[in-house]
């Protein structure tokens, strides 16, 4: 087991390295986007700093971050894992309704290039930013499964973050796509699907 953990801990920190930073990037970038689109794609070495930034501090805090342990049971386990597949699907789906460019956001950069058009199909029917809610959901899980209560802190860090991060998004959104992201957003929820579903509205032509 000791390797396990290890193991486990290695992971986590490395999906810390790639993926923390990335509600701080966009908090600099949708603020000023009109300011960034100036730039063209030039516009996202504007990231490494973000990740350069946050990569020293979580290397400089690693020791702190796990060195308080919660205690893993087998309950535990069983719902870090169900969190960990909840995860790996939310970013199946995505990816089927998504191209890598628009997950990293070209079209934000690149409007008038955007064909794709606003997608509420599948995974984007049920939630509104399933990318968002697939990062906070493995934080969570990495929190249960290394145990590590330092990571559970940069959990809700992170979720505190994508509140702020998500409203901004959508303010492009709704300049680009108009009434179109307006009904979108009456009808589908931002995290967390509904229990019940409302009346499906017909599709913008």
């Amino acid at each position: 087991m000791t390797l396990l953990y290890r193991v486990l801990d290695v992971l986590a920190f490395l999906y810390l390295l790639a993926f923390f930073p990335t509600p701080f990037f966009w908090l600099i970038f949708h603020p000023a986007i009109n300011f960034w689109r100036r730039f063209g794609n030039r516009a996202y070495w504007v990231g490494l700093p973000v990740w350069v930034g946050s990569g020293a501090a979580l290397f400089l805090l690693r020791h702190r971050i796990y060195a308080h342990r919660l205690e893993r049971t087998p309950p535990v386990w069983i719902l870090g894992l169900a969190l960990v597949a909840l995860a790996v699907g939310m970013n199946r789906h995505v990816h089927r309704k998504f191209s890598v460019r628009r997950i990293i956001g070209l079209p934000e950069i690149h409007p008038e290039r955007d064909r794709g058009g606003l997608v509420r199909t599948g995974i984007y029917g049920l939630v509104r930013h399933p990318r968002y809610l697939e990062f906070m959901v493995t934080f969570a899980a990495l929190g249960l499964l290394t145990g590590a209560a330092g990571i559970f802190l940069l959990a809700i860090v992170s979720l505190l973050m994508y509140l702020i991060v998500a409203p901004l998004e959508e303010r492009e959104l709704r300049q680009h796509y108009g009434t179109a992201y307006d009904d979108y957003a009456r009808e589908v929820p931002r995290f967390l699907p509904r229990l019940w579903r409302r009346s499906k509205a017909p599709n913008p032509s």
